[in-house]
């Protein structure tokens, strides 16, 4: 349990100080050119969001609030903190590995994150496909199959790298619609489910320069 807290607490943070963004409802607006819109979305690489974390294994399971600092493509940093908090985890990531820090003073690195979480826990927690699915895109370099659409037009289940990830939720940010929660369950090996819930999304001027 403490190691997965410790996990948890990495993607957690990120709700901490957040207002929630109105979730957007069904309505009768075009709908969106999903591959004009994905190259927006891929123009993205700063951004903080914050929110909760659970993670459900075989065996056991937790719950976490983050903070996600996304400086550019390779550096970011995340912080997660277990209930009343208890447990927290910080991992500081840049072009040359992944430094993870627990609440009990263990460092870990590893040039991989995902080889890193599976050190730590024994089995796998996909963030370097967070990158990419927490703005609502696959990631670039395997195959993928989205499934279903939502109303809008934009991926509602998409399946990629043993994994299942449904966006149950977009929000609104100025101008973009962004996932708000995500369901990520493994559909190959172990059985682990990952609830990603995002309170608020936050970027800098230049970031949302790029989207224009």
């Amino acid at each position: 349990m403490k190691i997965l807290l410790t996990c948890l607490g990495l993607l957690v943070l990120l709700g901490l100080t957040a207002c929630t963004s109105p979730e957007i409802k069904n309505t009768d607006e075009a709908l969106i050119d999903w591959p004009v819109y994905k190259e927006k979305l891929n123009q993205i690489n700063q951004w903080t969001i914050n929110g909760r974390i659970s993670v459900q294994t075989e065996d056991d399971g937790g719950q976490a609030d983050y903070v996600w600092q996304q400086h550019n493509q390779s550096e970011y940093n995340i912080r997660l903190q277990g209930p009343m908090g208890i447990g927290t985890t910080i991992v500081n990531a840049n072009a040359f590995g992944v430094n993870l820090i627990t609440s009990s003073g263990t460092e870990l690195f590893d040039t991989d994150v995902d080889q890193l979480m599976l050190r730590l826990n024994g089995w796998p927690l996909p963030v370097s496909g967070l990158y990419y699915w927490l703005r609502g895109l696959p990631t670039p370099n395997s195959s993928y199959d989205i499934s279903q659409w939502n109303d809008r037009g934009l991926p509602r289940v998409l399946f990629q790298d043993g994994w299942r990830i449904e966006f149950k939720k977009y929000k609104s940010h100025n101008s973009l619609l962004l996932p708000g929660k995500l369901f990520i369950t493994r559909v190959t090996g172990e059985e682990v489910e990952v609830r990603l819930i995002i309170r608020q999304w936050s970027m800098d001027e230049l970031a949302l320069g790029a989207q224009g």
